[in-house]
Protein backbone atom coordinates (compact mmCIF):
# COMPACT_ATOMS: atom_id res chain seq x y z
CA UNK A 1 0.00 0.00 0.00
CA UNK A 2 1.28 3.51 -1.02
CA UNK A 3 1.98 6.05 1.61
CA UNK A 4 -0.58 8.57 -0.11
CA UNK A 5 -3.75 5.46 0.17
CA UNK A 6 -2.60 4.56 3.41
CA UNK A 7 -3.32 8.13 4.09
CA UNK A 8 -6.36 8.00 2.28
CA UNK A 9 -7.80 5.43 4.09
CA UNK A 10 -6.71 6.71 7.78
CA UNK A 11 -8.60 10.08 6.88
CA UNK A 12 -11.86 8.02 6.13
CA UNK A 13 -11.28 6.03 9.18
CA UNK A 14 -11.38 9.37 11.01
CA UNK A 15 -14.03 10.66 9.57
CA UNK A 16 -16.60 7.89 10.05
CA UNK A 17 -15.37 7.22 13.23
CA UNK A 18 -14.30 3.31 13.10
CA UNK A 19 -14.65 0.24 10.98
CA UNK A 20 -16.64 -2.72 12.19
CA UNK A 21 -15.64 -4.44 15.41
CA UNK A 22 -15.90 -8.78 15.37
CA UNK A 23 -18.48 -9.38 17.77
CA UNK A 24 -16.73 -10.75 20.49
CA UNK A 25 -16.80 -14.25 20.84
CA UNK A 26 -15.88 -14.45 17.14
CA UNK A 27 -12.60 -12.32 18.30
CA UNK A 28 -12.42 -15.26 21.49
CA UNK A 29 -12.97 -18.19 18.82
CA UNK A 30 -10.37 -17.05 16.05
CA UNK A 31 -7.78 -16.67 19.34
CA UNK A 32 -8.57 -20.39 19.99
CA UNK A 33 -8.36 -21.98 16.26
CA UNK A 34 -5.44 -20.08 15.55
CA UNK A 35 -3.95 -21.67 18.96
CA UNK A 36 -1.91 -24.46 18.09
CA UNK A 37 -1.67 -26.03 21.60
CA UNK A 38 -5.99 -25.49 21.96
CA UNK A 39 -8.17 -28.21 22.81
CA UNK A 40 -11.35 -28.90 21.63
CA UNK A 41 -12.43 -28.48 25.86
CA UNK A 42 -11.01 -24.80 25.31
CA UNK A 43 -13.10 -24.22 22.21
CA UNK A 44 -16.01 -25.71 23.74
CA UNK A 45 -15.68 -23.01 27.24
CA UNK A 46 -15.69 -20.77 24.40
CA UNK A 47 -18.58 -21.38 22.47
CA UNK A 48 -20.63 -22.26 25.05
CA UNK A 49 -20.80 -18.81 26.37
CA UNK A 50 -23.37 -18.30 23.07
CA UNK A 51 -26.17 -20.36 23.30
CA UNK A 52 -27.97 -19.42 20.27
CA UNK A 53 -24.12 -20.60 18.30
CA UNK A 54 -23.32 -23.40 20.12
CA UNK A 55 -27.10 -24.93 19.34
CA UNK A 56 -26.06 -23.92 15.85
CA UNK A 57 -23.01 -26.51 15.81
CA UNK A 58 -24.75 -28.75 17.25
CA UNK A 59 -27.02 -28.47 14.41
CA UNK A 60 -24.58 -28.54 12.16
CA UNK A 61 -23.24 -31.53 13.42
CA UNK A 62 -26.51 -33.38 13.36
CA UNK A 63 -27.35 -32.42 9.80
CA UNK A 64 -27.95 -34.93 7.01
CA UNK A 65 -25.32 -33.51 5.24
CA UNK A 66 -22.66 -35.15 7.97
CA UNK A 67 -24.76 -38.27 8.13
CA UNK A 68 -23.11 -39.48 11.55
CA UNK A 69 -23.59 -43.19 12.75
CA UNK A 70 -25.60 -41.54 15.96
CA UNK A 71 -27.01 -37.91 17.89
CA UNK A 72 -23.83 -35.98 18.64
CA UNK A 73 -25.47 -34.20 21.98
CA UNK A 74 -22.74 -32.41 23.21
CA UNK A 75 -21.02 -29.75 21.81
CA UNK A 76 -17.74 -30.78 22.89
CA UNK A 77 -17.95 -33.98 20.50
CA UNK A 78 -19.57 -31.66 17.79
CA UNK A 79 -16.35 -29.53 17.88
CA UNK A 80 -14.20 -33.01 17.79
CA UNK A 81 -15.97 -34.17 15.11
CA UNK A 82 -16.51 -31.03 13.13
CA UNK A 83 -12.43 -29.69 13.62
CA UNK A 84 -11.86 -26.29 15.11
CA UNK A 85 -11.48 -24.68 11.55
CA UNK A 86 -15.49 -25.73 10.93
CA UNK A 87 -16.45 -24.27 13.82
CA UNK A 88 -14.66 -21.21 13.45
CA UNK A 89 -16.04 -20.71 9.99
CA UNK A 90 -19.79 -21.16 11.40
CA UNK A 91 -18.96 -18.43 14.24
CA UNK A 92 -17.66 -16.41 11.50
CA UNK A 93 -20.65 -16.58 9.38
CA UNK A 94 -22.66 -15.78 11.71
CA UNK A 95 -20.56 -12.61 13.31
CA UNK A 96 -20.46 -11.72 9.15
CA UNK A 97 -24.09 -11.07 9.30
CA UNK A 98 -23.85 -9.73 12.83
CA UNK A 99 -21.48 -6.75 11.47
CA UNK A 100 -24.32 -5.61 9.10
CA UNK A 101 -26.17 -2.68 11.15
CA UNK A 102 -29.48 -3.07 8.41
CA UNK A 103 -30.16 -5.75 6.51
CA UNK A 104 -32.66 -4.61 3.67
CA UNK A 105 -32.12 -5.28 -0.26
CA UNK A 106 -28.45 -4.13 -0.61
CA UNK A 107 -27.34 -6.35 2.41
CA UNK A 108 -29.31 -9.20 1.03
CA UNK A 109 -26.98 -8.70 -2.45
CA UNK A 110 -23.54 -8.36 -0.12
CA UNK A 111 -24.57 -11.56 1.86
CA UNK A 112 -25.57 -13.55 -1.07
CA UNK A 113 -22.39 -12.94 -2.72
CA UNK A 114 -20.13 -13.29 0.32
CA UNK A 115 -21.56 -17.29 0.78
CA UNK A 116 -21.80 -18.18 -3.14
CA UNK A 117 -18.49 -16.94 -2.93
CA UNK A 118 -17.24 -19.40 0.06
CA UNK A 119 -19.12 -22.04 -1.54
CA UNK A 120 -17.47 -21.92 -5.02
CA UNK A 121 -13.92 -21.23 -3.45
CA UNK A 122 -14.47 -24.32 -1.44
CA UNK A 123 -16.12 -26.34 -4.85
CA UNK A 124 -12.51 -25.09 -6.78
CA UNK A 125 -9.80 -25.67 -3.72
CA UNK A 126 -10.64 -29.57 -5.01
CA UNK A 127 -8.44 -29.16 -7.85
CA UNK A 128 -5.40 -30.24 -6.24
CA UNK A 129 -3.13 -28.19 -8.53
CA UNK A 130 -4.18 -25.51 -6.80
CA UNK A 131 -3.40 -26.04 -3.70
CA UNK A 132 -5.81 -24.39 -0.84
CA UNK A 133 -7.13 -26.18 2.10
CA UNK A 134 -10.73 -26.07 1.54
CA UNK A 135 -11.82 -24.71 4.78
CA UNK A 136 -9.26 -22.00 4.42
CA UNK A 137 -10.69 -21.85 1.08
CA UNK A 138 -14.22 -20.99 2.36
CA UNK A 139 -13.14 -18.66 4.81
CA UNK A 140 -10.87 -16.45 2.15
CA UNK A 141 -14.56 -16.42 -0.06
CA UNK A 142 -16.91 -15.71 2.66
CA UNK A 143 -14.82 -13.02 4.00
CA UNK A 144 -13.20 -11.08 0.90
CA UNK A 145 -15.64 -8.42 0.62
CA UNK A 146 -15.56 -7.10 4.02
CA UNK A 147 -14.55 -3.70 2.79
CA UNK A 148 -18.07 -3.36 1.09
CA UNK A 149 -19.87 -4.42 4.49
CA UNK A 150 -17.65 -1.39 6.12
CA UNK A 151 -18.31 1.02 3.59
CA UNK A 152 -22.00 0.35 3.86
CA UNK A 153 -21.87 0.53 7.11
CA UNK A 154 -19.97 3.54 7.84
CA UNK A 155 -21.51 5.21 4.31
CA UNK A 156 -24.50 3.90 3.50
CA UNK A 157 -26.17 6.44 1.15
CA UNK A 158 -22.82 7.11 -0.54
CA UNK A 159 -22.57 3.53 -1.30
CA UNK A 160 -25.78 2.58 -2.27
CA UNK A 161 -24.85 5.76 -4.95
CA UNK A 162 -22.11 3.44 -5.92
CA UNK A 163 -24.76 0.76 -6.58
CA UNK A 164 -26.09 2.50 -8.70
CA UNK A 165 -23.14 3.21 -10.87
CA UNK A 166 -22.31 -0.52 -10.90
CA UNK A 167 -25.41 -1.55 -12.15
CA UNK A 168 -26.55 1.61 -14.66
CA UNK A 169 -23.25 2.43 -16.19
CA UNK A 170 -21.71 -0.81 -16.20
CA UNK A 171 -18.83 -0.37 -14.39
CA UNK A 172 -16.77 -2.21 -11.48
CA UNK A 173 -17.40 -1.57 -8.08
CA UNK A 174 -13.44 -0.70 -7.63
CA UNK A 175 -13.79 1.84 -10.31
CA UNK A 176 -16.90 3.55 -8.48
CA UNK A 177 -15.35 3.55 -5.38
CA UNK A 178 -12.14 4.92 -6.10
CA UNK A 179 -14.34 7.44 -7.78
CA UNK A 180 -16.44 8.36 -4.72
CA UNK A 181 -13.99 7.26 -1.77
CA UNK A 182 -10.28 7.55 -3.15
CA UNK A 183 -9.62 3.20 -2.29
CA UNK A 184 -11.60 0.07 -2.78
CA UNK A 185 -13.29 -2.56 -1.11
CA UNK A 186 -10.14 -4.45 -1.14
CA UNK A 187 -7.94 -2.05 0.48
CA UNK A 188 -10.95 -0.93 3.26
CA UNK A 189 -11.44 -4.65 3.36
CA UNK A 190 -7.66 -5.54 4.64
CA UNK A 191 -7.86 -2.93 7.18
CA UNK A 192 -10.98 -4.60 9.08
CA UNK A 193 -9.68 -8.12 9.01
CA UNK A 194 -6.28 -6.80 10.31
CA UNK A 195 -8.64 -5.09 13.48
CA UNK A 196 -10.42 -8.39 13.77
CA UNK A 197 -6.90 -9.88 13.97
CA UNK A 198 -7.14 -12.41 11.23
CA UNK A 199 -4.48 -14.73 9.81
CA UNK A 200 -1.99 -12.60 7.74
CA UNK A 201 -2.62 -14.75 5.01
CA UNK A 202 -5.82 -13.89 4.63
CA UNK A 203 -5.81 -10.34 4.97
CA UNK A 204 -3.16 -10.16 1.79
CA UNK A 205 -6.02 -12.19 -0.02
CA UNK A 206 -8.55 -9.59 1.22
CA UNK A 207 -5.89 -6.72 -0.03
CA UNK A 208 -4.78 -7.81 -3.25
CA UNK A 209 -7.89 -9.86 -4.75
CA UNK A 210 -8.70 -7.28 -7.23
CA UNK A 211 -4.79 -6.22 -7.80
CA UNK A 212 -2.99 -8.70 -10.13
CA UNK A 213 0.01 -7.34 -10.51
CA UNK A 214 0.83 -8.05 -7.12
CA UNK A 215 0.41 -11.77 -7.68
CA UNK A 216 4.05 -12.22 -8.92
CA UNK A 217 5.27 -10.08 -5.67
CA UNK A 218 3.41 -12.22 -3.16
CA UNK A 219 4.82 -15.34 -1.22
CA UNK A 220 3.16 -19.08 -2.14
CA UNK A 221 0.76 -19.56 -0.14
CA UNK A 222 -0.55 -15.71 -0.53
CA UNK A 223 0.14 -15.55 -4.12
CA UNK A 224 -2.76 -18.81 -4.33
CA UNK A 225 -5.00 -17.92 -1.74
CA UNK A 226 -5.39 -14.22 -3.36
CA UNK A 227 -5.63 -16.33 -6.81
CA UNK A 228 -8.21 -18.20 -5.55
CA UNK A 229 -10.10 -15.11 -4.03
CA UNK A 230 -9.83 -13.43 -7.83
CA UNK A 231 -11.00 -16.75 -9.40
CA UNK A 232 -14.28 -17.75 -7.03
CA UNK A 233 -15.23 -13.62 -7.19
CA UNK A 234 -14.98 -13.59 -10.55
CA UNK A 235 -17.28 -17.08 -11.33
CA UNK A 236 -20.06 -15.12 -8.67
CA UNK A 237 -19.97 -12.33 -10.92
CA UNK A 238 -20.17 -14.38 -14.01
CA UNK A 239 -23.51 -16.21 -12.76
CA UNK A 240 -24.56 -13.14 -11.28
CA UNK A 241 -24.63 -14.43 -7.28
CA UNK A 242 -25.61 -11.48 -5.58
CA UNK A 243 -25.96 -9.12 -7.91
CA UNK A 244 -29.39 -7.96 -9.96
CA UNK A 245 -28.25 -10.00 -13.35
CA UNK A 246 -25.08 -12.24 -14.33
CA UNK A 247 -22.45 -11.02 -16.19
CA UNK A 248 -21.94 -13.86 -18.61
CA UNK A 249 -19.57 -11.95 -20.81
CA UNK A 250 -16.65 -12.24 -18.16
CA UNK A 251 -14.27 -14.25 -19.39
CA UNK A 252 -12.67 -15.99 -16.45
CA UNK A 253 -10.01 -17.88 -17.60
CA UNK A 254 -8.66 -14.78 -19.04
CA UNK A 255 -7.75 -13.08 -15.93
CA UNK A 256 -4.35 -13.43 -14.38
CA UNK A 257 -5.30 -15.15 -11.21
CA UNK A 258 -6.38 -18.13 -13.63
CA UNK A 259 -2.57 -18.40 -14.82
CA UNK A 260 -0.95 -17.89 -11.19
CA UNK A 261 -2.87 -21.17 -10.18
CA UNK A 262 -1.45 -22.98 -13.27
CA UNK A 263 -4.45 -23.33 -14.53
CA UNK A 264 -4.85 -24.57 -18.02
CA UNK A 265 -7.25 -24.80 -20.59
CA UNK A 266 -8.58 -28.21 -19.94
CA UNK A 267 -9.24 -26.54 -16.37
CA UNK A 268 -12.89 -24.44 -16.82
CA UNK A 269 -13.66 -22.83 -14.17
CA UNK A 270 -16.85 -21.39 -15.59
CA UNK A 271 -18.46 -24.68 -16.06
CA UNK A 272 -17.23 -25.66 -12.63
CA UNK A 273 -19.32 -22.51 -11.54
CA UNK A 274 -21.91 -23.34 -13.78
CA UNK A 275 -22.28 -27.06 -12.62
CA UNK A 276 -23.52 -25.99 -9.38
CA UNK A 277 -26.55 -25.06 -11.23
CA UNK A 278 -27.19 -28.08 -12.72
CA UNK A 279 -26.50 -30.15 -9.59
CA UNK A 280 -29.18 -28.10 -8.07
CA UNK A 281 -26.72 -26.09 -5.74
CA UNK A 282 -27.44 -22.75 -7.34
CA UNK A 283 -30.86 -21.14 -8.80
CA UNK A 284 -31.67 -19.03 -11.06
CA UNK A 285 -34.16 -16.02 -9.51
CA UNK A 286 -35.35 -13.09 -11.60
CA UNK A 287 -32.17 -13.59 -13.96
CA UNK A 288 -29.70 -14.17 -11.00
CA UNK A 289 -28.37 -16.75 -8.78
CA UNK A 290 -28.31 -17.65 -5.13
CA UNK A 291 -27.14 -20.61 -2.97
CA UNK A 292 -30.19 -23.62 -2.49
CA UNK A 293 -30.32 -25.57 0.28
CA UNK A 294 -29.52 -28.76 -0.96
CA UNK A 295 -26.66 -30.52 -2.68
CA UNK A 296 -23.93 -28.21 -1.84
CA UNK A 297 -20.21 -29.73 -1.24
CA UNK A 298 -18.36 -30.27 1.92
CA UNK A 299 -16.93 -26.55 3.11
CA UNK A 300 -20.75 -25.26 1.79
CA UNK A 301 -22.73 -26.90 4.25
CA UNK A 302 -21.39 -23.92 6.62
CA UNK A 303 -23.05 -21.54 4.80
CA UNK A 304 -26.16 -23.84 3.85
CA UNK A 305 -26.60 -24.45 7.33
CA UNK A 306 -26.65 -20.70 8.35
CA UNK A 307 -29.18 -20.14 5.87
CA UNK A 308 -31.51 -22.98 6.33
CA UNK A 309 -31.17 -21.97 10.04
CA UNK A 310 -31.48 -18.00 8.93
CA UNK A 311 -34.76 -19.11 6.79
CA UNK A 312 -36.56 -20.98 9.31
CA UNK A 313 -35.93 -18.53 12.46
Amino acid sequence: MTAELDARIRRYIASVGDLPSVPALASRVLKVVEDPAASADDLRKVVEGDPAVAARILRTANSSRYSFSRRIETLQHAISLLGFRTVGNIVLAVALKDVFQHFGATEKLLWEHATAAGAVAARLSRNPGIGVGHEEAFTAGLLHDLGKIAFHNTSRQKYVEVFGRVYDENISFVEAERDAFGFDHAALGAEVAAKWKLPDLLVAAIRHHHSPEMLEKLEERERRLTALVSVTTACCTRLGAGRRAPVEELEVESLPAWAALDLGDHDDAVPIADAFVAQGKLERVDGRYRLTRSGLPLADRIASEFLVAEDDA
